[in-house]
C-alpha cells in the first residue's frame, strides 16, 4: 500500500497543457474527473481540462460528480451536460451530492432533494442505453435507477455506482422526512445488487480486469460513518476477493488525490481525484492482463494558468 501511495504522490505533478503522449503498445486510457468547478476562476481553468481531455487518446471520460458547488438550477444542469456533449469522447456521468442532495441549503436554492434528483436524471439521462459526449457509446442500465450503467472496454468490465457524500444522502437537514432515509437505504441496496450484478457479468466473460466508479468516498470515513455505504462495501470486499483479478474502485469527494489498496486485498485499487480547489482530472492507462494494470496520471491545471 504504502509503495503504491509514493507512487501515486510522485505522479502529481501539477502542470499545465502537456503535450499528449500515445498510449504504450497494448494498452489503452480512459480520463476521469470530478469535485470541480466551484468558483468562477476554477471554471476557467475547467476550460483546460475540457481542452486537455480532447487532446488524448482517451476511450472513455468518467465524471463522479459534484460538478458544480451552486445553485442547483436546471440551467446549471444544462450547462454542465452541454459541456459533457461538448468533448470528443464518450463520458459517462454518476451524480454527487452537490447536485441534488445538498441542494436544500439556502445559497443552493432551498430545494426538496428528491425533486433535484429527479430533474438531474431527466436532463442528463434523457438516452439511458447511452453515453453523452461527442461520440455515444452503448450502455446497460439499471431499470429503476438508470444513473447506474454498464459497458465494456476492451473486454474490462466498467460500471457506476450512485453513492454520494454528505454521508450517502444521510445527513440531516431542515424537513427530512423518514421518506429520505429510505430513499437513501433503496439508493444503496441498487447499487450493492448493480455491483454484484458487474462482478457475474465479469466473471461470465472472463474480463480481465472490473473498474467501478462512483462519487462518494467510504474509506476515508470513521468506521461509525461508513455504515450508509453498507451493503456495498461488504459487497465490494466479496466480489473482488471472489474475482481475483485487478478491480479499480474510482471516487470523489475528499478531493485529495489518493491511489492505494483497500480491504487488505493485493487485487484491489482505489482512486481517488483530485478536487476543487485543483482542477483538473486523472488519467488512467491500462494494460489488460497485466499484473498491475493500471497506471495513474494526474493532469492538474495550475491556479494561475487561465490560457
Amino acid at each position: 500500500m504504502v509503495i503504491v501511495a509514493v507512487v501515486a504522490l510522485a505522479s502529481f505533478v501539477v502542470r499545465g497543457l502537456d503535450p499528449p503522449t500515445p498510449n504504450p503498445p497494448g494498452s489503452f486510457s480512459f480520463g476521469i474527473m470530478g469535485d470541480a468547478p466551484y468558483f468562477l476562476t476554477e471554471e476557467i481553468r475547467f476550460r483546460l481540462v475540457l481542452q486537455d481531455l480532447d487532446a488524448h487518446d482517451l476511450t472513455t471520460v468518467i465524471s463522479v460528480g459534484d460538478i458544480f458547488w451552486r445553485p442547483c438550477t436546471d440551467a446549471m444542469y444544462q450547462r454542465a451536460r452541454d459541456q459533457f456533449n461538448g468533448l470528443r469522447h464518450p463520458v459517462i456521468y454518476t451524480p454527487g451530492d452537490n447536485e441534488w442532495f445538498d441542494c436544500w441549503e439556502a445559497g443552493s436554492g432551498g430545494y426538496e432533494p428528491q425533486e433535484r434528483l429527479a430533474r438531474l436524471r431527466q436532463i442528463f439521462y434523457t438516452t439511458p442505453a447511452q453515453s453523452l459526449g461527442g461520440r455515444r457509446i452503448p450502455l446497460v442500465g439499471q431499470p429503476e435507477f438508470i444513473e447506474n450503467v454498464r459497458w465494456t472496454d476492451h473486454s474490462l468490465v466498467f460500471a457506476t455506482v450512485h453513492l454520494i457524500g454528505s454521508g450517502n444522502g444521510r445527513w440531516q437537514f431542515p424537513n427530512r422526512t423518514e421518506d429520505d432515509i429510505t430513499a437513501s437505504k433503496t439508493r444503496t441496496n441498487a447499487a450493492a445488487a448493480w455491483l454484484r450484478e458487474t462482478f457475474s457479468v465479469a466473471r461470465a466473460a472472463n474480463a480481465p480486469a472490473v473498474v467501478v466508479a462512483m462519487q462518494g468516498n467510504p474509506f476515508d470515513e470513521e468506521p461509525k460513518d461508513r455504515e450508509p455505504f453498507e451493503p456495498f462495501l461488504t459487497t465490494l470486499r466479496e466480489e473482488a476477493s471472489r474475482f481475483e483479478r485487478p478491480v479499480l474502485i474510482a471516487h470523489g469527494d475528499h478531493h485529495e488525490y489518493t491511489v492505494d489498496r483497500q480491504f487488505g486485498l493485493a487485487n484491489l485499487t482505489r482512486l481517488e481525484v483530485p478536487g476543487s480547489p485543483n482542477v483538473g482530472w486523472v488519467r488512467v492507462t491500462i494494460t489488460p492482463n497485466a499484473r498491475e494494470p493500471f497506471a495513474f496520471a494526474a493532469h492538474v491545471i495550475p491556479r494561475w494558468k487561465i490560457w
